[in-house]
């Protein structure tokens, strides 16, 4: 499969009606670096005029974020020695004590073991950024910690805190000054001009229909009490509902704008050996021993190429978003169809049935293109000089 194809594929998935409006494809290999695109990144109507995506266009990465930003700054914290994986939460954030609370470290937030609840409409009770992370803080815990892998933003917001803390500066400018600068990129945390993104979504009726239904969480709050909800396409600012209507857009867990290319430039930095230490890179890339599918920060994923198995570290984002890099063997791959953009429409009707949530084109889809794409790639590349594979297989 091309890189060309696979944007095709993905601009193809979903039913009818529900595809998504664009789709962005970039590998590097050895033998270079391919990117592809497909689709619009805003389409016309309502005074929109419509216009083709290109590579140059920022994608809302939604939780790539909690890689691309929260976990690479807290390895380059690490490898500065201001910050140490085991240190406890508490430490640096005084609100979170009491109980189970008072030994839940660094670690367990980057790996969703802290058990902390997976999700809460934060902005439905403040929209203060500095009271909505307290209010994390507060909230009680779900289950012990260390005893079960249960995915949380809320974890990632409290250690992009923990990042200002130890920082003392805004993670906006946390991740500008260790991570965007250092390597050229564009990437930034948003708002950013509309005309410079692409539109991650039709609207907020995905989060609408969440909190009116109570699926998959169950939260005590009505849908229509909240004055802020979005019924217009989202572009230039992030979908996320937390990040985008209670922490001003900057959070440790969603809002970082980002280039395809960028994310390829920081994959290939991350697995290089000088903007992280190898040593950071291995204590990073280990399997958690309650779910060794998940590393520190990352998700581990298993390529098979040619009888071997490549591990990559990666994440997904809920906007319809891939990024991973290899241990094993060079390669970086990283994606997007923005799924929920042309496919959920605007908010339902006040007073109406609740519906069911909008149908939208799922992760695994999009997951499995590009994973077949990286296993094309990676079949066609020039296989690594002797014992650069055992070098970089270090989580085996």
């Amino acid at each position: 499969m091309t890189v060309q194809s696979a944007a095709d594929r993905l601009l193809e998935l979903g039913d009818a009606g529900t595809h998504p409006a664009s789709a962005i494809v970039g590998i590097r290999t050895g033998r270079g670096t391919e990117v592809a695109t497909a689709g619009r990144a805003a389409l016309q109507g309502s005074g929109t005029v419509e216009v083709p995506l290109s590579r140059e266009h920022l994608i809302d990465v939604a939780s790539i974020t909690k890689v691309a930003s929260t976990t690479t700054i807290i390895m380059r914290l690490v490898d500065d020695g201001a910050l140490r994986l085991s240190d406890r939460v508490g430490a640096f954030l005084p609100g979170f004590a009491g109980g189970e609370k008072d030994r839940v470290t660094l670690a367990d937030l980057l790996t969703h073991t802290a058990g902390l609840p997976p999700w809460w409409p934060l902005y439905m009770e403040t929209r203060d950024r500095d009271g909505a992370i307290a209010h994390v803080q507060e909230l009680p815990l779900a289950t012990s910690p260390g005893t079960a892998r249960s995915y949380s933003d809320l974890g990632l917001i409290l250690a992009g805190a923990v990042i200002e803390r130890v920082t003392g500066s805004p993670l906006q400018d946390a991740y500008r000054t260790l991570v965007a600068d250092p390597l050229g990129l564009r990437s930034r945390y948003g708002p950013v001009p509309p005309e410079s993104a692409a539109a991650a979504a039709d609207s907020d009726a995905y989060e609408y229909v969440m909190i009116r239904s109570g699926r998959p969480y169950p939260v005590p709050f009505a849908a229509e009490s909240f004055d802020g909800w979005r019924d217009h396409p989202v572009r230039g600012e992030v979908n996320d509902g937390n990040a985008a209507h209670a922490l001003g857009g900057v959070s440790g867990h969603a809002g970082l704008f980002s280039t395809i290319d960028d994310l390829i430039t920081l994959g290939s930095a991350l697995r290089g050996g000088e903007f992280v230490s190898e040593a950071v890179l291995r204590e990073f890339s280990a399997p958690s021993t309650i779910e060794p599918s998940q590393a520190i920060g990352f998700r581990r994923y298993t390529l098979p190429v040619a009888g071997q198995q490549i591990t990559l570290l990666g994440h997904t984002g809920f906007t319809g978003t891939w990024f991973a890099f290899g241990l094993d063997r060079e390669i970086v791959v990283a994606g997007a169809a923005m799924r929920l953009y042309g496919t959920v429409g605007g908010l339902p009707v006040a007073g109406d049935d609740t519906p069911e949530l909008p149908v939208v084109v799922g992760n695994d889809p999009i997951y499995d293109v590009l994973f077949d794409a990286a296993v094309d790639a990676l079949a066609e590349a020039p296989n690594p000089p002797a014992g650069e594979a055992a070098e970089r297989g270090t989580t085996r």
